[in-house]
């Protein structure tokens, strides 16, 4: 009885933001989409060993990153929705209304413009921001995928990560300031452009990733986890429409440069 009495003694006679800091249970787990993350860019250099054949780069490129984030997203789901008593798919904040879509769509217009700006600066030309090009022929078949897995599984995957597991812990861990959602969506988005960085994209794909992933970030933050899927999923649309337009029908590398 002792300690109960000690703990009760100090919450009934301690400041009101002190209780309150000391009654907060956090929701989301950092470690656990901190180490999908590590997985994941531990497993990044086997898309391209050589062992691995030349068809198969592409696919696996892609899977060596999803598969870890995926599964750190769905553990870190269900331990959030333990903390609230919710099923694990409720845990995170799917709803967005029609209003927050729309400014998912803007955003995602907004940086990619500010893309094109900031790459016409820097080289003098504009070629799609980090999207990088192979050498060889696309089929039908391979140049599908790439649409399919570039402008709609990455956006799904990267955002439920990003912004539906690993921002809300980083926010949670940046104090109770009005500045701990800013800090939260901007480590998120530096953690996101890292991962591109690692996986192929240049400096300019990074830095451009970078503001993407602040967007996206604030998208999630005020509209909703399914809006910021619609943004990152017109930015990446768009970017391989612009390489499409100005460019033979090349394989794009899974550099994950799009975004």
């Amino acid at each position: 009885m002792l300690p109960y009495i000690r703990t009760r003694f100090a919450l009934d006679h301690a400041a009101p933001g002190t209780v309150s800091l000391m009654q907060t249970t956090r929701k989301w787990s950092l470690l656990v989409p901190l180490a999908g993350l590590a997985l994941a860019v531990v497993l990044l250099p086997v898309a391209t060993a050589r062992w691995v054949p030349f068809a198969l780069q592409d696919t696996l490129g892609y899977l060596v990153v999803w598969v870890p984030l995926v599964a750190a997203a769905v553990v870190a789901a269900v331990l959030a929705g333990r903390q609230t008593g919710t099923r694990w798919w409720r845990a995170l904040s799917w709803r967005s209304s029609g209003i927050g879509m729309l400014v998912g769509v803007f955003v995602a217009l907004l940086v990619r413009s500010a893309a094109f700006v900031i790459e016409l600066l820097v080289t003098g030309r504009i070629s799609g921001g980090a999207v990088g090009l192979g050498g060889t022929s696309a089929g039908v078949a391979e140049l599908v995928w790439v649409l399919v897995a570039s402008a709609l599984v990455a956006p799904v995957i990267e955002e439920t990560f990003f912004r539906g597991v690993l921002q809300p812990a980083l926010i949670e861990r940046s104090g109770s300031g009005r500045a701990a959602p800013g800090i939260g969506i901007l480590a998120s988005a530096l953690l996101f452009a890292l991962v591109h960085a690692l996986a192929g994209a240049s400096l300019l794909g990074a830095v451009i990733t970078f503001i993407a992933g602040a967007g996206f970030g604030v998208v999630a933050r005020s509209s909703g986890l399914l809006a910021a899927i619609v943004a990152h999923v017109v930015f990446n649309a768009s970017g391989l429409a612009l390489v499409l337009a100005n460019a033979p029908m090349f394989a794009v590398r899974p550099t994950l440069g799009l975004g």
